[in-house]
């Protein structure tokens, strides 16, 4: 039997802070109470996002950073009927999701993440209102590499080599404000990003473009996988940046954060 988000994948009560690294860096007076977020998505791929979001079906979602978990996409189209771009120039994400749109459409059972036991449960109705674009999120339009993980398992790639590794594939990026004139959109309601370390510089270049969106969903992945001894450094100075263009974190997990523009 297909899990239904609404009851597995939507937590309001799951928002624990104290373990994450990215405490320090916060300022705490910012963070809600666990009552006032809400869940979205599996253990591994999910996000919190206040429960007052403002989400419906005119909003408009960028989830950068697909790999083979998209249930926080699956769940916001569910839970708000939103639209949702997911980005990811991945060669294992592309197929992810073109194996869970021929299931959703077949009506057959389809898996999260390999999983034994978390399967998509959106309808072929609400996929409609996913659009997947298979490219990378960046600051400039170019042609990056992306470095594969030590774990053939795995399937985040990275632009910054996180895991120093030597294999890698070429794929089309571009800037998030490119990637809009592309898609037909004025405007975005939420961005969120998982881009293995290719987060600094797109936050460089939304707030130089005054592109801050209302809902910003960050993982700081060198809280988990540091390049070197200044990873600490980037991580305070990305963060006080966000909050100095109005950005405000309401929550973090882990080493991921959700912000909420204040004006």
């Amino acid at each position: 039997m297909l899990l239904n988000y609404l009851k597995k994948f939507i937590n309001p009560s799951h928002a624990e802070v104290g373990a994450s690294p990215l405490l320090p860096y916060m300022n705490r007076t910012g963070l809600v109470a666990s009552k006032r977020l809400l869940r979205l998505g599996t253990a591994y791929g999910g996000w919190v996002i206040p429960v007052d979001a403002g989400l419906n079906a005119d909003s408009i979602c960028y989830s950068a950073g697909a790999g083979e978990d998209i249930s926080f996409d699956c769940a916001l189209v569910e839970h708000f009927h939103c639209q949702v771009r997911v980005i990811d120039p991945t060669p294992r994400a592309i197929q992810h999701f073109n194996n869970l749109e021929k299931a959703v459409m077949s009506r057959q059972r389809f898996s999260v993440n390999n999983s034994n036991e978390d399967y998509y449960s959106i309808t072929a109705e609400d996929f409609e209102r996913l659009r997947f674009v298979p490219v990378g999120l960046a600051d400039r339009d170019t042609e990056l590499k992306f470095y594969l993980p030590k774990n053939p398992a795995h399937v985040s790639c990275s632009t910054v080599n996180l895991q120093k590794t030597d294999e890698y594939f070429t794929a089309q990026c571009f800037r998030l404000s490119s990637l809009m004139q592309q898609l037909g959109d004025t405007s975005i309601d939420l961005l969120k990003m998982d881009i293995e370390g290719a987060e600094y510089a797109v936050i460089q270049d939304i707030v130089a473009s005054k592109l801050l969106p209302r809902l910003l969903l960050i993982e700081f992945d060198e809280a988990h996988s540091p390049l070197d001894g200044e990873a600490n450094t980037r991580i305070k100075h990305h963060i006080e940046m966000l909050e100095r263009a109005g950005m405000r974190c309401i929550a973090i997990e882990g080493s991921d954060a959700c912000f909420i523009r204040a004006s």
